[in-house]
């Protein structure tokens, strides 16, 4: 298989998943601006934006993780699939976190979700880094360094939902937001 088909199959799926996010949106209760201020949709509105940023920061870090890929097998399929499971299970997630941002079993889903979709990111650049020559696979090992912090952190703030269920949308958001960052600046500097 070729890795252009296997980024197109992924590509698709990331798609679905913003796709069925959106759809997800309930309208406001009524035709008033007002509707749009309440509690609920603005929960589920902020659930829905850092999900989309969660999403797209899982895109961007497959598709560099893809990019470095010379060779397709079905390792690396098998790699592939199982980390796009987590994240499409993501728009679950985010509309019952979005309903219930109070409750801590939605609270603890999305931020366990958020960690098994990092996880997976970690094993397929590690996959994709033991097909690579030493010297190339060297380059990727920081960014599994900082996955495993990001791993550790988002149980830390997954366990504090039990005591406040809200700060799992906060920590998602955050640490995404972060990642973010790190990447906009090492870009800009590595292309200097």
């Amino acid at each position: 298989m070729t890795k252009s088909r296997l980024e197109a199959f992924s590509d698709g799926v990331f798609a679905i998943i913003i796709t069925i996010m959106v759809l997800d949106i309930k309208l406001p209760a009524t035709g008033d601006l007002s509707a749009v201020f309440t509690p609920e949709w603005l929960a589920a509105f902020f659930a829905y934006i850092t999900s989309y940023i969660l999403v797209t920061s899982f895109w961007v870090s497959h598709h560099k993780i893809i990019y470095h890929l010379e060779k397709v097998d079905t390792g690396i399929l098998w790699l592939n699939s199982f980390t796009l499971f987590p994240i499409s299970l993501i728009p679950f997630a985010a509309d019952w976190f979005g309903n219930f941002p109070n409750k801590m079993a939605p609270s603890m889903t999305y931020g366990l979700l958020y960690v098994l979709t990092v996880f997976a990111l970690f094993m397929l650049n590690r996959g994709v880094m033991q097909r690579m020559p030493i010297e190339r696979a060297k380059k990727l090992k920081p960014y599994n360094a900082r996955r495993g912090g990001m791993i550790v952190m988002g149980l830390i703030g997954t366990g504090l939902a039990y005591f406040w269920p809200p700060i799992t949308g906060f920590m998602i958001l955050g640490f995404t937001g972060l990642w973010i960052v790190w990447a906009l600046i090492t870009h800009k500097f590595s292309e200097q």
